[in-house]
């Protein structure tokens, strides 16, 4: 077990190192190293074959998936399957390129275009240098090459078949696994679900659309709180001293220091706060109105980095280059600023409270390859997915989106909390799935 394994006492994870080809087009070629786990059914005689568990990422830790499915609802399936995690191509314990990229110093500008044209052209230049380091390697961190070593996983463990639960970035291994292989999988559950098509621009649709209509509750629910707040006593009321405060940011931005700018930007990120965060959101917007600045933006933004990132971890942490590959290496959009600020500027005109979202797209600056596009399709063995109504990580389109596109059954699960499924009462569903290859639609409740 390795030094910096996360549970000190586990006894029961072994661990390999599997070889695979780098280029599964050129099998004979460069090989590399993929990190597996593995904890045995703790019911021998009751074993009904293997389980991949894929919580996530990309650029994150995987290899000690199966502790995580012990903790949860669905610990019962480790009685009767030998659960499997594996670090994917480029993250954790597999083989990998750490690029730190360079502090980013804002620097100040008159609009917004203009800082997000910074920011682009910095984005650039960090993927230029970290892809330079090993451009073979680095193009070859695609979803399908992932889901690849998931078979190469299997065929070393001498299965026929497996089965998978995947969750959040795990969906898309899943869907790729299942449309390549679909004759070796047992039984699939996607949780938590991405959509079929990797565009930046449609993400960021999606999110825009969802924050928008939440936008609307968070309105009701200021009106509602006026006595504490001071926004205005009726929907339309709130909504105009809301925009009125992001416009008078807009003129005249409140600098707290060189790393925390409060303007037009800041505003809108904070009405795009869901309902466990509106009651801080609107402390900080009430503060902002009445002269002061918020406790929360006391702290320096590199602060907030170290803790996002973890680089110190032995492992490697968050692999921020092993991220971008598969993002922008699978997916379209984010290469062209003018394209994607003018997309942006659209979807704010449709979407005028919280509109704008560059969370996809923006890290590809400068990508050096195309799109390698998945390709999905529709299959035969049992696939259950399961969506969550109202997050706002992978939206609940996203999961019907997939539905229409591979199959399978959808459950809707009636909360906002990203990949919860597994600490809900329905979890018992999904063990049934996973012993029976009985799928379910229709809800259930969600976190509360």
């Amino acid at each position: 077990m390795a030094k910096d394994w996360p549970e000190k006492d586990d006894t029961r994870t072994e661990c390999a190192m599997l070889t695979v080809p780098m280029d599964y087009a050129n099998p004979q070629g460069r090989k590399i190293k993929i990190a597996v786990s593995r904890t045995k059914a703790t019911d021998p005689g009751k074993r009904r074959g293997v389980l991949v568990h894929s919580p996530g990422g990309p650029g994150l830790v995987n290899v000690d998936a199966p502790l995580s499915l012990a903790e949860k609802g669905l610990r019962s399936l480790a009685t009767d399957h030998d659960v499997i995690g594996f670090d994917p191509r480029g993250v954790g314990y597999s083989d990998k390129i750490e690029c730190r990229e360079s502090p980013y110093e804002e620097q100040p500008a008159p609009t917004e275009k203009e800082r997000e044209k910074a920011f682009f052209d910095y984005q650039e230049k960090e993927n230029r240098r970290c892809t330079a380091t090993d451009s073979a390697f680095v193009r070859q961190l695609t979803t399908a090459n992932i889901a690849r070593d998931v078979d190469s996983i299997r065929a070393a463990l001498g299965e026929s078949k497996i089965s998978f639960f995947g969750v959040s970035y795990g969906t898309a291994v899943g869907a790729n696994y299942r449309s390549l292989f679909d004759d070796r999988v047992d039984r699939m559950w996607l949780d938590s679900v991405m959509p079929p098509v990797m565009d930046s621009d449609a993400m960021n649709a999606s999110l825009d659309e969802l924050t928008e209509k939440n936008f609307a509750g968070f309105v009701s629910w200021l009106a509602r709180h006026d006595t504490e707040y001071h926004f205005g006593t009726t929907a339309e009321t709130v909504r105009k001293t809301l925009f009125d405060l992001r416009d008078q940011l807009d003129r005249e931005p409140i600098v707290v220091d060189k790393e925390t700018v409060l303007d037009r930007e800041w505003v809108t990120d904070l009405l795009r706060s869901w309902p466990a965060s509106w009651a801080q959101s609107a402390r900080d917007l009430a503060t902002v109105s009445e002269g002061g600045i918020p406790q929360s933006e006391r702290k320096s933004a590199s602060q907030n980095q170290a803790t996002t990132f973890g680089f110190e971890d032995p492992r490697g942490g968050f692999n921020s280059l092993q991220y971008n590959a598969v993002m922008c290496n699978d997916g379209t959009g984010g290469r062209d600023f003018e394209k994607m600020w003018a997309d942006k500027q659209a979807r704010t005109r449709t979407y005028p409270a919280t509109g704008g979202h560059l969370e996809f797209g923006i890290y590809c600056a400068g990508w050096p390859w195309p799109a390698q596009e998945w390709k999905l399709a529709k299959g035969k063995s049992p696939l259950q997915l399961s969506g969550h109504t109202g997050e706002d990580t992978t939206p609940y389109s996203w999961a019907v989106a997939m539905r229409d596109t591979v199959g399978g059954t959808l459950l809707t699960i009636e909360d906002d909390v990203h990949g919860s499924l597994s600490s809900l009462p329905c979890a018992a569903k999904a063990v049934d799935f996973f012993r029976t290859g009985r799928t379910t639609g229709g809800t259930c409740p969600g976190a509360q």
